[in-house]
């Protein structure tokens, strides 16, 4: 009784079995044309019934829980699939941008220089030498990268200067804005007028034409010769002004440099 009365539902189960069981039997026995056995037989039907819907819910609600679970599963995989992408996405980014950059400095270096296979040696600023930085400023590269005295510097929006002195671990750049400094350049549109530009020690970029009758105007775009220390093709700056000095018989003029040698921070040298 003990084990009836902690086992309810289990015990109400078996007896209900039982039951069933022997009226089955004794509508067998009957041959079921009484209405004993049609009464049994119509319950049996319902009962009938009653499991089978019994059982069509249980296999749902079984079903329903798989789903669920299969739903989960795929959820916490299209998460992880997400996290992924999204690393991808970050990843794909960056490469991105140093694939732009790459392009402007191709750009700048009038792609006949690059299909030389030069190299690129990337770096940034770390510090100034002196007061005037847009003149003269050290980068963390140096030797043990490749870095050699002498060579062009440069960053996406044109040329910066060239290495000064090198180290183990870093170099120093002077800038094309510095007053020592002496550039040879052409005008993009037309290769045959060349000139000589220099800088002004504010960060500024002057020069003149070496032929006199130069029809330079306001507005050109002037490049590097590839006469003198500098590659050809690279870009200095664009021309403000033009004016005729009638006591050196050249025509002078005032340059906007490409570069603004006050918010430099990362550079490429020209290995």
């Amino acid at each position: 009784m003990r084990w009836i009365s902690s086992h309810k539902l289990l015990s109400f189960i078996l007896a209900l079995v039982i039951i069933i069981v022997a009226l089955f039997a004794f509508s067998a026995l009957s041959g079921g044309s009484n209405p004993v056995s049609r009464a049994v037989n119509t319950g049996m039907s319902g009962i009938s019934k009653v499991l089978n819907g019994a059982s069509s819910g249980i296999k749902e609600n079984v079903g329903g829980i798989l789903s669920y679970k299969k739903l989960q599963k795929r959820i916490e995989t299209l998460e992880s699939e997400n996290a992924e992408l999204k690393m991808q996405l970050a990843e794909n980014s960056i490469s991105a941008e140093q694939l732009d950059e790459l392009e402007r400095l191709a750009e700048i270096l009038n792609y006949s220089y690059t299909k030389k296979k030069t190299e690129l040696i990337s770096g940034d600023l770390i510090g100034i030498d002196g007061s005037n930085w847009t003149e003269v400023f050290m980068i963390n590269i140096g030797e043990d990268d490749g870095v050699r005295e002498g060579a062009a510097v440069v960053n996406g929006m044109g040329l910066i200067g060239k290495v000064r002195e090198t180290g183990k671990d870093w170099s120093k750049v002077v800038t094309i804005a510095d007053s020592g400094e002496r550039v040879s350049f052409k005008l993009a549109r037309s290769g045959k007028q060349l000139g000589v530009c220099y800088g002004d020690s504010a960060g500024g970029i002057s020069g003149y034409m070496m032929d006199a009758d130069s029809n330079v105007a306001a507005g050109d775009v002037i490049i590097t010769s590839g006469l003198g220390l500098y590659p050809e093709g690279i870009e200095i700056g664009n021309v403000k002004t033009v004016k005729y000095n009638s006591d050196t018989l050249l025509k002078e003029i005032e340059i906007v440099p490409s570069v603004n040698f006050k918010q430099i921070d990362k550079v490429a040298v020209l290995k």
